[in-house]
């Protein structure tokens, strides 16, 4: 009875060019495992690294690219491996790169290119992957807010604190100092009664100002600066095929 493993993640790099969201594919050489394929990036991951470090090192290994961001693709892609006699179960991810960053290809690869969704889906040799590719397009054209909910953090990002954090770190505190006298039943009473307050004190507020109906809310995004390693074997200019 074949086991079931979750050590492999699929990557599909994407950027977005001309309001278009195209995928970088990569073809394999003759001689290696399915070879003259198109494929998306993938490998195993090791004993001590994240899923998203694994994916961001088959990026950089594979292409030289530095991801700027990671999104989770919503997607699991199932398989049968045959050479270890297991169902892989493996997290696709979907990672941003800089449109107009250069590739050096990895040794067992031929080459690459920038395909449109629909191109890439004529490539790819396996249903899972074309899935994907259509499941990623869609999250990535639904708009900048959309997709802002299926974006991962990226391991060296710091987490942002949220007010469940200060809370429990407010509460664990009044317990610690009060000797025992504040119990957590106490501090949880508390925060209700001070909610309340401040709910009540917002709401007054707002009754005695009129809102302004034109105010609008800018949001802009600093764009994430690029780094190329040149050391991933020969460099190559990708081509944008429009075919």
């Amino acid at each position: 009875m074949p086991e079931i493993v979750s050590d492999i993640v699929d990557v599909y790099v994407f950027r977005r060019l001309n309001a278009r969201v195209q995928f970088l594919l990569l073809q394999r050489r003759p001689n290696v495992p399915l070879g003259n394929t198109w494929q998306s990036f993938h490998t195993q991951i090791q004993g001590y690294e994240s899923t998203i470090e694994a994916g961001r090192r088959a990026v950089r290994e594979l292409s030289g690219l530095t991801v700027s961001e990671v999104y989770s693709a919503d997607h699991i892609n199932e398989f049968f491996d045959d050479t270890r006699d297991v169902v892989v179960l493996a997290p696709v991810l979907a990672v941003n790169v800089s449109p107009q960053a250069p590739v050096t290809l990895g040794p067992e690869l031929k080459e690459c290119a920038w395909w449109d969704t629909n191109q890439a889906i004529a490539r790819l040799p396996f249903a899972g992957q074309r899935w994907a590719v259509r499941h990623i397009n869609e999250l990535m054209s639904a708009g900048l807010a959309e997709s802002q909910l299926y974006r991962l953090q990226l391991p060296e990002e710091p987490r942002l604190s949220s007010r469940a954090d200060f809370e429990e770190d407010a509460a664990a505190t009044a317990i610690e100092d009060s000797g025992g006298k504040i119990t957590l039943p106490d501090v949880e009473a508390q925060v209700v009664d001070d909610t309340g307050a401040a709910e009540d004190d917002v709401a007054n507020r707002n009754a005695q100002e009129e809102p302004d109906a034109n105010a609008e809310r800018l949001v802009t995004m600093d764009a994430d600066a690029e780094s190329l390693p040149t050391h991933f074997g020969r460099r190559t200019d990708v081509p944008n095929r429009d075919e």
